[in-house]
């Protein structure tokens, strides 16, 4: 296998996530975009963060990070929301998606899914829970917090530049609920401004070109801006808009209580 061929293998990503982030993160190291937010403290349940994200139109998007006991097991799920943005969430987009292990990833590595859950207010779903007697669609398979499948290029990139950057970012705050705007107050924060770009042409799958993320382990996930340029269209932008601790479920149920209330997919609450 020639250097290039080796860049482009899994087998490249592999060794890369091991690298300490000083390393990755220097002007012309070859890495990748998981392998830089892996080197960053990875999420703990209890924590949440609002997202301003998209490309043109943008919205909000709410993530919590949690666990639950069942029989003394721990499952690990993100529970989202979505709602305008700078404003409250709206309760009734909620979605529950549970993950196999316990470990939290990033923002742009794939969780492998375990099951699914919403809840509209009046109605409560769950589907691709194999170990609830359902099948799993590959297009269920894994979640993709930022929604938007090319982002989550795994190609090697090249360093153009790394170095420090400040961006206001609010201080975390409470959690107080879906519907709660509040935002705590904005101060100077610095972070590492890593610009890189793709080795290798782009194509249906790869559409990406370039990315800048802006790096710190103060907010959830260490990413507290990230913008991506695929080719020949608009960047897709994403920033911190609020985040804190002491996330709590919309939904206060197990997935074990879900599965009994749902056993042919979906409970309709008539009152």
């Amino acid at each position: 296998m020639n250097r290039s061929e080796f860049l482009t293998s899994a087998a490249a990503a592999a060794c890369m996530s091991a690298i300490p982030m000083r390393l990755l993160a220097q002007t012309g190291a070859t890495t990748t975009q998981q392998a830089i937010l892996a080197a960053l403290p990875p999420p703990t349940s209890g924590e949440w963060v609002r997202l301003i994200l998209g490309t043109g139109v943008a919205y909000q998007k709410q993530i919590g990070i949690a666990t639950e006991t069942t029989e003394g097991s721990d499952l690990a799920y993100f529970e989202t929301q979505v709602g305008l943005p700078g404003g409250s969430c709206n309760p009734n987009t909620m979605k529950r998606t549970y993950i196999h292990g316990e470990k939290f990833g990033s923002l742009l590595s794939g969780q492998p899914v375990l099951a699914d859950v919403a809840d509209s207010g009046t109605t409560l779903t769950r589907w691709a829970d194999v170990g609830g007697g359902q099948s799993q669609p590959r297009s269920d398979a894994t979640l993709h917090l930022l929604d938007v499948n090319y982002l989550y290029d795994q190609r090697p990139m090249r360093i153009v530049s790394s170095q420090r950057a400040t961006l206001r970012l609010p201080a975390p705050i409470a959690y107080a609920g879906s519907e709660d705007a509040s935002r705590g107050a904005l101060s100077a924060h610095e972070t590492t401004h890593v610009v890189a770009e793709f080795i290798g042409p782009t194509d249906a799958k790869h559409l990406l070109t370039k990315v800048e993320m802006w790096t710190t382990p103060a907010v959830p996930f260490g990413l507290a801006k990230y913008r991506a340029y695929p080719k020949d269209a608009e960047p897709f932008d994403m920033r911190v808009y609020s985040y804190g601790k002491r996330f709590k479920s919309a939904v206060a149920m197990t997935l074990k209580t879900i599965r009994a209330m749902t056993p042919d997919g979906t409970y309709i609450n008539a009152g």
